[in-house]
């Protein structure tokens, strides 16, 4: 078993009066020293327990009467031995829950623990209690269970929680048959489990219910019958649960079939005050005409509903709300909201995530009994003017909706505390809401809302504009949206209350970095300056700020060194974010002491230097590129195994575009675990791939422009992998054939190195390729027909996804850019444009054979590019199914033939070459797309003719300087120059023979000049050539 879990006690202290004891029981501390050792560490914090008194050590509270023990919550797993705490005689809450307890080692013990109240054990491995002996804890109230069993001897109990063990994903109970006697039982808790109609139907002898959840409930007889419904069973029809008079508070929720609810028969429960309806998907024919009797209903909740709009309109008949929540509900948009305005007890109203189009009723305005008010994430919209009368609103967000109006509409609700209008269309200035006395949080992000530009403050008292202290205390303002902001708002200076602060895009125009916020607001969690245009030094305050969660000033005008002791002033960080700045200097080393920090970004600085031999082991994001930071990775990282073996967390890597240099470490495959995205793109890097390197989970690799040789070796187990960049290296071998194995692949580019061989077949089985490069290369062979089938529709963008995440450091979106080669020119592409380009490049390679005519399934290409090399035959009609091609280039082969007529269709081609072949005929017509092509794209095809070229055709399309049997494979046939080619040998020597027959005087100086030439060459062998003793 696994001790070094996470362990959780606490204690709660019960007040029985009289003096508080000066230290603990003898007996109990004996006790704690013996389950010590079964217990090292508490909630992740190492257990301190020394000499003293133990009521004093940490995790452990005693009760202020009698100095004894009397909670323990324990988070193990175990047989447990109960005797270990017989010692605690005044022990009334024991919490064993979510421990994997099989058992006990003696059952009967637990019943000697006389003067237990509370007892939790959920979310174990308990499958039974063997008897009713081993429950005779005549005093319990509390019980949280797995099991039924023998549960009717705890005559006490009013709080009952039965539910399955999800954490341990077990089935639920089904050994739950026996009726509930239990008669004083009050609250009621059935999560999850598997029940007859016994134990359901015998709900209603519970007379003093007032507390009844039903939530995921699987009918035990009904079982074979249900499941194919989902396994679900509509609750209310049995009979027994409509006699609970005293029921106040019924939850039901999670039913994933069409039940008919029968809400009509609710008002059977006069006492109800509380009724809760979530995930349940309702039929049309509910019938609610009848909830006006439900008198004493004061709160509704009802959550990710369907067909609820008949609900909804009828809302008006429950006069006695007071608390009403709709989340996530289907609601038509045809539905108006006047029901609503009937409800004049409402002090809560939650109309959220709904996304109900509608316009609020001015009738809204008669609700003054509203203290809490929430309808965002809607498509609500109109002006808010119905709000100036709400004068009780404690809490208002109306944010992501399509209000607009002027902000002053909400200068007189003085009593607001929360205000959130984010993501409207709002305008005004901010110095309004300085009237708002009580108010803590100001979140007022996209929308128009200005900033006053000589920094005045509103002033509640003398509702003149002034410079006087502001008459209370932010805890949160965002303002974050776009435009010009003018200076920045010198009144939050008088503020030193504030936790989040979010003042990012706005244009401050060269602001100094205000440095006072840091200094004046000790309770700082979170400081978003975001491309707001401050310059200047960046300051630490004088004392540490152990609070600040977050800090982000990216995208400023920033210079200077980071300050060296950023660690230690600012050491609970999780996010640190100084990107985008001009800082200089080193990485501060005390960056190792921010043992917290989850995602690092100095990228796009001046940095120099190398980085520190610490840094945080729970990184998940390191960003240090584009600076000028240099260095062997290794000697820059002392003890890379040491800083890579314990950050096992990381999974964005990024140190593109700097000066490291050295091979890449062997230490990296440490991370085959956890990373994600590696950029160590434009360096100086050397050596070989590691061939350990095999990350599982790897989606994104860029290495290009380094100086990396040898064959590639690493990444043939990657198969999650997405990019895959090696160009402009000095790679050698062949394409590897398990490069098809990577079946989420969707960009290669492996251009500018030195593979050789031909182009594997098995790139045709990765079906999800946008793009693939390998030019400049020496590859040889034809192109595989296949290939043009493999470039897929689909899309993948390099989006880093935090699931899995403590929430904490919210998105990261890495955008890493891919040079690709396009109309001739190189081009470095983001992720948001790779989304939309396609194509494929063999360019500056040694390939051979034709042009593959298989393009059917290729329509969506962009880039095609087969130049330099030495393919043959015709241009391919079927090129003019790529009807979204941009760029085709086939220039610098041996094609022959003519130029099929088919282009002209290809409406968005902007680039076409095909210099320097052998192609004839004449010039596709200059229309649509071809009007643009100029005369360099059909160089060096010394018969083609027409426009753009200066040569011109004869009347039937052809050359006049071409013979007329030119035909389309080309201006030579090759056949006749065979067949003249031998006549030629043949008939030459015949006809000199013919000759020296004839004339006798030119046969004797034929023959002369014959000898004389034998003569001389055998003398010049002998003389020259053979050694002398040949002589």
């Amino acid at each position: 078993m696994d001790y070094w879990k996470l362990v959780w006690v606490f204690v709660v202290a019960f007040l029985f009066g009289g003096y508080q004891s000066e230290g603990c029981w003898e007996i109990e501390k004996a006790a704690l020293f013996q389950l010590k050792p079964f217990f090292p560490r508490v909630n992740g914090e190492e257990i301190s327990w020394g000499k003293g008194n133990c009521c004093r050590w940490n995790w452990v509270e005693c009760s202020t009467s009698t100095g004894r023990r009397d909670n323990k919550d324990i988070y193990q797993g175990w047989y447990l031995n109960i005797s270990l705490f017989l010692p605690f005689e005044e022990l009334k809450s024991l919490n064993l829950g979510g421990n994997y307890i099989a058992g006990f080692i003696d059952n009967q013990e637990l019943n000697n623990l006389k003067n237990l109240k509370e007892l939790h054990l959920n979310d174990n491995k308990i499958e039974s209690l063997q008897s009713k002996r081993e429950l005779r804890l005549t005093k319990l109230e509390v019980l949280q269970i797995f099991i039924s069993r023998y549960l009717n001897v705890l005559s006490h109990l009013k709080i009952l929680n039965i539910s399955y063990d999800e954490i341990n994903d077990s089935t639920p109970s089904q050994d739950n048959k026996r009726e509930l006697k239990l008669m004083s039982l009050e609250e009621l808790n059935l999560w999850g489990n598997i029940f007859n109609s016994n134990i359901l139907s015998s709900l209603g002898s519970l007379s003093n219910l007032k507390s009844l959840s039903l939530t995921h409930i699987f009918d035990g007889d009904a079982m074979e019958e249900s499941i194919g419904k989902n396994g679900l069973l509509p609750l209310l029809l049995f009979p027994g649960l409509l006699i609970l008079y005293n029921l106040f508070l019924l939850s039901i929720k999670k039913f994933s079939m069409v039940v008919n609810l029968q809400l009509q028969s609710l008002d059977i429960f006069p006492s109800l005050k509380t009724l809760s309806l979530e995930g349940v998907r309702m039929n049309r024919t509910i019938i609610i005409q009848r909830w006006q009797n439900l008198t004493n209903l004061k709160e509704l909740t009802l959550t990710d509903l369907s067909c609820t709009s008949n609900i909804i309109q009828d809302i008006g008949t429950l006069t006695s709300l007071e608390d009403l929540v709709i989340d996530g509900c289907d609601v038509d948009d045809n539905l108006t909201l006047h029901g609503f305005c009937e409800l004049r007890k409402l002090q809560t109203l939650a109309i959220i995530n709904s996304y109900w189009n509608a316009s609020l009723p001015e009738c809204f305005s008669e609700l003054t009994s509203l203290k809490y008010l929430d309808i965002s994430y809607n498509n609500f919209s109109g002006n808010i003017s119905m709000f100036k009368n709400l004068r009780l609103l404690k809490y208002l967000d109306i944010s992501s909706n399509n209000f607009f109006g002027d902000i002053s509409m909400l200068k007189n609700l003085k009593l607001l505390e929360y205000l959130d209008l984010r993501s409207n269309k709002f305008s005004g200035d901010i110095s309004y809401f300085m009237s708002l006395t009580s108010l803590r949080e100001l979140w007022l992000s996209n929308n128009n809302i200005e900033i006053p530009n000589n920094n005045t403050i509103y002033n509640a008292e003398t509702e003149m504009h002034s410079v006087d202290t502001p008459t209370f205390q932010l805890r949160s303002i965002s303002l974050s949206c776009c435009g010009d902001g003018g200076s920045f708002p010198q009144s939050l200076n008088h503020q030193h209350d504030l936790r989040d602060v979010d003042l990012s895009n706005i244009n401050f125009k060269g602001d100094q970095f205000p440095n006072w916020l840091l200094e004046n607001n000790k309770k700082l969690e979170t400081l978003n300056l975001v491309n707001s245009s401050l310059s200047g030094h960046f300051h630490l305050p004088s004392t540490s700020r152990r609070g600040l969660s977050r800090l982000d000033v990216s995208s400023n005008s920033l210079d200077g060194n980071i300050p060296n002791e950023i660690g230690a002033k600012l050491p609970s960080l999780l996010v640190l974010n100084m990107s985008n700045n001009f800082f200089g200097g080193g990485i501060p080393i005390s960056i190792g002491d921010m043992i917290s920090l989850k995602l690092l970004d100095f990228s796009n600085n001046r940095l120099s230097g190398g980085i520190p031999r610490h840094l945080p082991m729970g990184l998940f994001i390191f960003d240090v590129s584009n600076n000028q930071l240099f260095g062997d990775i290794p000697s820059s990282m002392e003890s890379m195994s040491l800083w890579m073996g314990t950050m096992s967390y990381l999974e964005v890597l990024l140190m593109a575009n700097s000066h490291f240099e050295g091979p890449i470490p062997v230490e990296f495959c440490e991370l085959n675990y956890s990373l994600k995205f590696l950029d160590l793109s434009a360096n100086n890097l050397s050596g070989s791939l590691p061939s350990c390197f095999n990350s599982l989970s790897l989606t994104h690799v860029y290495l290009s422009r380094n100086k990396l040789k040898g064959p590639i070796t690493s990444f043939f187990n990657s198969s999650g992998l997405v990019t895959l960049d090696l160009s402009n290296n000095h790679l050698i071998g062949n394409i590897p054939n398990w490069i098809g194995s990577l079946s989420t692949l969707s960009y290669l580019l492996l251009n500018n190195n030195y593979f050789e061989g031909g182009i594997p077949v098995q790139l045709c089985e990765l079906h999800l390729l946008r793009l693939i490069d390998v030019s400049s290369n020496n590859l040889s062979g034809t192109i595989p027909p296949c290939l043009m089938n493999t470039i897929s529709n689909d899309s993948s963008r390099a989006y880093f996804d935090n699931s899995g995440y403590d929430g904490s450091i919210g998105s990261f979106y890495v955008d890493v850019p891919i040079k690709f080669t396009m109309k001739c020119i190189s081009y470095f592409y983001k992720a948001t444009v790779l989304t939309y380009l396609s194509g494929i490049d063999l360019s500056c390679n040694k390939l051979t054979g034709e042009i593959p005519h298989q393009f059917q399934h290729y329509r969506d290409i962009i880039v095609l590019n087969f130049s330099h090399n030495s393919l043959i035959g015709p241009i391919p009609p079927t090129l003019a199914d790529l009807s979204q091609i941009e760029s085709l280039d086939l220039s610098h082969n041996h094609l022959s033939g003519n130029i099929p007529s088919q282009l002209l269709g290809l409406h968005f081609l902007s680039f076409f070459s095909v210099a320097y072949n052998n192609l004839s005929g004449t010039t596709p017509q200059m229309t649509g797309q071809f009007a643009t092509i100029e005369e360099s794209s059909y160089l060096g095809n010394l018969f083609l003719c027409g426009e753009p070229l200066p040569k011109n055709c004869s009347i039937d399309g052809s050359s006049s300087s071409m013979p007329k049997n030119a035909t389309d494979k080309g201006f030579i046939d090759m056949e006749f120059f065979y067949a003249s080619f031998v006549e030629s040998f043949i008939v030459m020597p015949l006809c000199i023979a013919m000759v020296l027959y004839i004339n006798p005087y030119w046969r004797q100086a034929w023959f002369y000049h014959v000898e004389a030439a034998t003569m001389s060459c055998y003398y010049f062998v002998l003389d020259h050539i053979l050694p002398k003793r040949f002589h």
